[in-house]
């Protein structure tokens, strides 16, 4: 399957966080062998996606304080924005590496994605469309953690269940937890509801930071903040400068990563032609490649005789 060139890395949404300059710097430095096997094990995707959730999460409280008269306004427009761009960047992700993204954002959890649309454009005021994008931003962050479940849960990574239950744990609860604070008759009203709300922003947080744990575990780093951002921009699929000549490549899918016929080194007796022919240019002369299309692609010259 062919698709259109890649960027070497995505751009951020934002101006660059020092957390995820540091956690690029991190990845970049894991031997080149450890961050090929890791590069498609669900706990990344799933890293990205938890902290989607968070931001979610952060959306819905700054929206509630609003309707409780402490609106800022700039500042829900600017983090609505900004995890729309981002949830547009994960989508490139995973079609550039060919994995399914679990992610369908409802047209009600939309909403949320659109603010200088949805909010102050009710006649009267703002307390309907306040309304409306709270409950959207809880929507979407219910979506994602329903999306966690669903990376976590995948065959793919049934062998990794029991370093991972914490976290399918975490993801299933928190969608309880989001569900109480849409209760239409809840006890003591107001007060129920901002309990809730504050324990699904806890308990989002501690999914994220499982995950980014669990990923910074499996490639030896400490650096677990700042690490979803960080992979996409494309740090983990980064092997224009790799020693990857010991890194076992037979059953590995290549899908997404970017190499250079002058920085890359691979195992003895590959096929480079054959990667060449699985492989675009980033851009015109670059000199960097990325394989675009799905498969086991690593073959060495002996075998292909």
């Amino acid at each position: 399957m062919d698709i259109d060139p890649v960027p070497a890395a995505d751009p951020p949404s934002a101006s660059a966080d020092p957390r995820s300059v540091a956690a690029a710097g991190a990845l970049r430095r894991v031997d080149a062998a450890t961050r090929m096997s890791v590069r498609r094990h669900p706990v990344v995707l799933a890293a990205v996606l938890s902290s989607f959730v968070v931001r979610a999460m952060d959306i819905a409280t700054a929206v509630n304080r609003g309707r409780q008269g402490n609106l800022d306004l700039p500042l829900i427009r600017t983090l609505a924005c900004d995890l729309g761009q981002d949830l547009d960047r994960a989508r490139r992700y995973a079609l550039v590496r060919q994995l399914k993204p679990h992610v369908t954002v409802s047209r009600g959890a939309a909403l949320v994605l659109a603010a200088d649309q949805a909010l102050g454009q009710a006649p009267g005021g703002y307390r309907y469309p306040l309304i409306r994008c709270f409950e959207a931003a809880v929507d979407l962050a219910r979506e994602l953690a329903e999306a966690v479940c669903s990376v976590l849960g995948s065959p793919l990574s049934l062998r990794f269940a029991d370093d991972l239950e914490m976290a399918c744990e975490l993801a299933e609860v928190l969608g309880s937890d989001l569900g109480r604070v849409f209760d239409p008759f809840p006890f003591n009203g107001i007060d129920v509801r901002e309990q809730a709300l504050n324990l699904a922003l806890k308990r989002s947080r501690a999914l994220d930071r499982v995950c980014a744990q669990n990923l910074a575990g499996r490639l030896d780093i400490a650096q677990a903040e700042g690490l979803a951002e960080a992979v996409l921009e494309g740090a983990l699929d980064d092997f224009t400068n790799s020693d990857l000549t010991h890194a076992s490549l037979v059953d590995a899918d290549l899908a997404g990563v970017r190499w250079s016929l002058s920085g890359t080194s691979w195992p003895p007796g590959t096929d480079v032609k054959a990667l060449l022919a699985r492989s675009e240019k980033v851009q015109p002369g670059s000199g960097v490649l990325v394989f675009t299309r799905r498969g086991m692609m690593w073959q060495p010259a002996w075998r292909a005789t």
